[in-house]
């Protein structure tokens, strides 16, 4: 009996400390939680790449001829743009993109050889695709933590697709790609999230197009959203 109560009190002393330990273990598990949910969140770096997509209507302008403007044969139209951006430093970013415009067709009267003929030419759709850079007036480091407008410029190089022109169902010219540019100022409204809200007004010159005289320029007035990534 002696022997069975030694035992039992070494047990009972064994079962002590176990429970202690496993006291310890869950006070150091809950002191390490309490640790990792109050240590400060780590500062989150400025973000690089950015998303954007836009509305915009464009207003042809220009000689396409002599005495023929490009708005006399075209109405101003809809059309849109995505881009994706890469912020180099807070004031420079480059960024690629493409862009679609749609140019409804006017009825005209043009004059020729023989006298004058009436009718109208097929709608022009263009689609561009161009990489530029644009600098930054202001500059915010971290976009995302900012309120305000910075406004900014920008130029871009790039190639734009001509569908081609019919007059009164005559194929007058065939479909072309030709060189372009444009430059452009806008303003990003910055919104203290990873949303952005901007508008912009570009010069576009877009080569001139298959059997044209002169070059097809535009100015598109555009309004979108970025997307920090």
């Amino acid at each position: 009996m002696v022997g069975m109560r030694r035992r039992g009190s070494g047990m009972g002393k064994q079962g002590g400390s176990g429970r202690r330990a496993g006291h310890r273990a869950v006070l150091s598990i809950a002191l390490l939680l309490f640790l990792a949910t109050t240590a400060p969140a780590e500062e989150p770096g400025p973000r690089k790449f950015d998303l954007s997509a836009a509305v915009r209507h464009s207003f042809p302008f220009g000689s396409e001829e002599a005495g023929v403007e490009w708005s006399d044969l075209y109405d101003p139209g809809p059309g849109g743009a995505l881009e994706i951006g890469y912020r180099i430093q807070p004031r420079w970013a480059l960024y690629f993109g493409g862009a679609y415009d749609h140019y409804p067709a006017k009825e005209v009267i043009l004059p020729t050889p023989v006298g004058t003929v009436s009718g109208r030419f097929n709608d022009q759709k263009l689609l561009t695709l161009y990489l530029g850079m644009k600098g930054y007036l202001l500059g915010a480091e971290f976009p995302q933590k900012s309120a305000g407008i910075d406004p900014y410029l920008r130029a871009d190089l790039g190639v734009t697709q001509f569908n081609g022109a019919d007059f009164n169902g005559l194929s007058v010219a065939k479909r072309s790609r030709v060189f372009s540019f444009s430059v452009g100022l806008g303003a990003d409204v910055l919104t203290y999230t990873n949303f952005i809200f901007f508008f912009e007004g570009r010069y576009e010159d877009h080569g001139t197009p298959d059997q044209a005289g002169n070059a097809f320029r535009a100015i598109p007035l555009s309004m979108g959203l970025r997307y920090l990534l």
